[in-house]
């Protein structure tokens, strides 16, 4: 999901100069149209930035890219969009994000545009379930994907086979080959490692043992479910591997735990399919050519990524959505290859990309039980009280059936507050 900035240089030589359907290029009705986009502040976006100029001249349109961090961006748009200042024509935004600015109408809704040009999107190449996840909002579109990805599950290969290790296909088999490596191994070498600090990334991690017993966020009626038997079996879960993570486990967020990784201090992980990017780099990982990828356990993952949307204030809707229309492109996604995972299935299977695990991981996610982010208004929201809970079950600073008793007794409360749920 996240990567750094010198990972970009390791693809550049191999990016080929996109060409764009000729149908693009053959009259600029756009001609002399300035566009402003607001972004997050990583190596696809940045990748977008340096190629504008195609865009210019395939065009006329000239585009400006402003990066931002994580909050740093929602801060920026949600203040743009509620002030109408029109400073952004174009933002990205994350996908769970989409109830707030789609709900309260601050971006274009893009459904009949979309449509129109279904064909030239081939849409039909982007699988349905991210169609659903990335561009849509209660049936509409608003958005188009970019920047997509889940959550898969690492294991270091050559430790699974010269001990027989069956890869994990549940989290009790993940429990038991952790106990293992501990016993046999420890501690210079742990069963695992999480990123269980209380962030979006423990929330995140924890959504896919949850996802595992059947957790969800609401029910049909808009009921917060997390204090359910799904959730006390994910709590119990956690806790029980956390007894064999490694000892930072709690307090790692991203940057954390994919260095434990690389490291060689685990056996296993959950992590972004930017994991790739980290395990494979020869130049600061222990274990290149010693890992894989593995179905998560239990069958359900966390999806996660970006979507790019339209700023109802743009005096220039219609180009606007030109821009979008390229970033998306077929040609434009061959030529991001290998960063992060495609939003095209015909990329993501393609033969020629079997190299890179991620994709694979990714396209068996979508064509699963991909486990999205809840898409409310007060997401943040929830997936902090998420987070802050499986942290207190981590570092035991509360057992599953308190922590799961308070973040039900909170969730309750930010549902009726936001009208999701009326008791």
């Amino acid at each position: 999901m996240i990567q750094r900035r010198n990972l970009l240089t390791a693809v550049a030589a191999g990016v080929i100069l996109l060409a764009l359907a000729p149908a693009m290029g053959q009259d600029k009705p756009f001609a002399g149209v300035e566009l402003k986009v607001a972004m997050i502040d990583e190596p696809r976006e940045w990748a977008f930035r340096d190629r504008l100029a195609e865009f210019e001249a395939l065009t006329g349109i000239k585009v400006t890219i402003d990066t931002y961090g994580f909050d740093g961006l929602f801060n920026k748009i949600l203040t743009a969009s509620a002030g109408k200042t029109g400073e952004y024509d174009v933002v990205q935004m994350h996908v769970p994000d989409m109830a707030l600015f789609d709900e309260k109408g601050f971006m274009v809704d893009l459904t009949d545009w979309v449509k129109r040009d279904a064909a030239e999107l081939e849409l039909d190449d982007i699988h349905p379930s991210i169609q659903d996840s990335h561009m849509m909002y209660k049936g509409r579109y608003y958005g188009v994907p970019t920047h997509v990805g889940g959550m898969n599950f690492y294991y270091r290969k050559d430790i699974f086979e010269a001990e027989g290790y069956a890869v994990p296909k549940t989290w009790d088999d993940v429990l038991a080959i952790a106990k293992a490596v501990d016993e046999k191994h420890g501690p210079e070498l742990r069963g695992l490692v999480l990123m269980g600090k209380a962030d979006i990334q423990g929330a995140s991690t924890f959504q896919n043992i949850w996802g595992a017993y059947g957790g969800n966020y609401f029910d049909e009626a808009g009921k917060p479910t997390l204090n359910t038997e799904a959730g006390l079996a994910a709590m119990n879960m956690l806790k029980a591997l956390s007894a064999h993570a490694v000892e930072g486990s709690p307090s790692y967020s991203f940057d954390e735990a994919q260095t434990a990784f690389k490291q060689g201090q685990a056996a296993m992980t959950v992590f972004w399919d930017s994991g790739d990017n980290f395990f494979g780099d020869a130049a600061n990982s222990q274990i290149v050519g010693k890992w894989a990828i593995a179905p998560m356990p239990g069958g359900r993952a966390t999806n996660g990524g970006w979507s790019v949307q339209v700023s109802r204030d743009s005096k220039n809707p219609e180009a606007a959505f030109e821009f979008l229309k390229w970033i998306v492109s077929p040609d434009m996604e061959r030529a991001l290859v290998p960063l992060t995972p495609s939003i095209r299935t015909s990329i993501l299977s393609d033969p020629a990309n079997d190299k890179y695990p991620a994709y694979k991981g990714f396209l068996a996610l979508v064509e699963g039980q991909p486990f999205n982010f809840p898409k409310v208004t007060p997401n943040l929201q929830i997936l902090q009280e998420l987070a802050d809970a499986q942290n207190a079950v981590m570092t035991g600073q509360a057992t599953p059936e308190a922590a799961l008793a308070q973040v039900q007794s909170d969730v309750e409360a930010i549902a009726v507050r936001f009208g999701i749920w009326q008791p």
